[in-house]
């Protein structure tokens, strides 16, 4: 396996040719390869780094009143626009400067979120909550289950995750599910966190992943109510005023309430079409550090 790897990734071979000097098939050639690679004896690493502006970093914060901002710049080589790849290695970055070793991290999940457990390498040892009810997902796509419990083996921590769904049809279901004892267990962890890190949603079908769960017709009523956001399912319009909905008691997770107490927010956000829905976050007090691609920095700016 060594004689493979060292040929294919040092001397440039081809699988063929490689084949014909160990006197196998191809086809073991590329067995042996991507086992050197699950194994981590051989690691393959792609280097563009996201660029990080700074000085539009300060200048949002100041326009929005909070006490951090990152903006992930275009990659310094090739000068690619910023990536969801990109933003979930800033906040990862985030959590090792703030996260104290003992301190209570709160997660929910977004598509950045799930992409955080593979950029973590320094986070201190505590415990890990899931902030709002399980979404799932086909393959080997990472869930909010799944995500917790990475996080908190990359770190050295405790998870502390539960099965619930995020949205269910009836508040009596709700509350019952509530009440079971590893479930409230999780909820009483949430309600006294040192760090939180959420998602800002848009209120469509491809913004958030809130409104997928829900049938068309409470999906347009909320609309229709001024929705233009939600975070963890907490629904804001556009000032970042509460829209009061069934949601609110179908929703299983970190409340309004809750999360402003967080002392440190963190909260992610990913494209120029969720600027709206960032600014209301902001208002409502759900943000106290943001993390963002550059494009919706300079449109947040525009719009303020």
């Amino acid at each position: 396996m060594l004689r493979v790897a060292r040929a294919h990734y040092l001397r440039n071979l081809s699988l063929v040719q490689i084949a014909e000097e160990e006197g196998i098939s191809r086809f073991q050639v590329a067995r042996l390869l991507a086992f050197a690679r699950e194994s981590g004896i051989v690691e393959v690493r792609v280097h563009d780094e996201p660029g990080v502006d700074l000085e539009l970093a300060e200048e949002l914060a100041a326009a929005l009143d909070i006490t951090r901002c990152v903006v992930v710049g275009r990659s310094r080589a090739l000068g690619m626009m910023p990536t969801l790849d990109a933003v979930a290695g800033a906040v990862a970055r985030e959590l090792t400067r703030v996260v104290r070793p003992g301190q209570r991290l709160g997660l929910t999940w977004s598509r950045v979120i799930e992409k955080l457990p593979e950029h973590l390498k320094d986070l201190p040892p505590g415990e890990v909550v899931q902030l709002a009810g399980a979404l799932s997902f086909d393959g080997d796509r990472l869930g909010s289950v799944e995500v917790i419990r990475e996080v908190a083996r990359e770190s050295g921590g405790t998870a502390y995750p539960f099965y619930a769904p995020l949205w269910v049809g009836d508040a009596r279901t709700a509350d019952s599910l509530i009440a079971q004892p590893e479930i409230a267990r999780c909820l009483e962890l949430i309600a006294d966190l040192d760090v939180a890190v959420v998602s800002v949603g848009h209120w469509s079908e491809r913004g958030s992943a809130v409104f997928p769960l829900v049938p068309r017709d409470l999906a347009a009523s909320v609309q229709d109510s001024g929705c233009i956001g939600e975070v963890s399912g907490r629904l804001l319009d556009r000032e970042g005023v509460s829209i009061p909905s069934a949601l609110d008691s179908q929703i299983i997770g970190i409340t309004a309430d809750q999360l402003r107490a967080v002392p440190e927010r963190l909260a992610t956000t990913y494209g120029e079409y969720r600027a709206e829905a960032t600014i209301a976050a902001v208002r409502a007090g759900f943000v106290s550090a943001l993390v963002l691609d550059e494009p919706q920095a300079r449109r947040i700016l525009a719009m303020l």
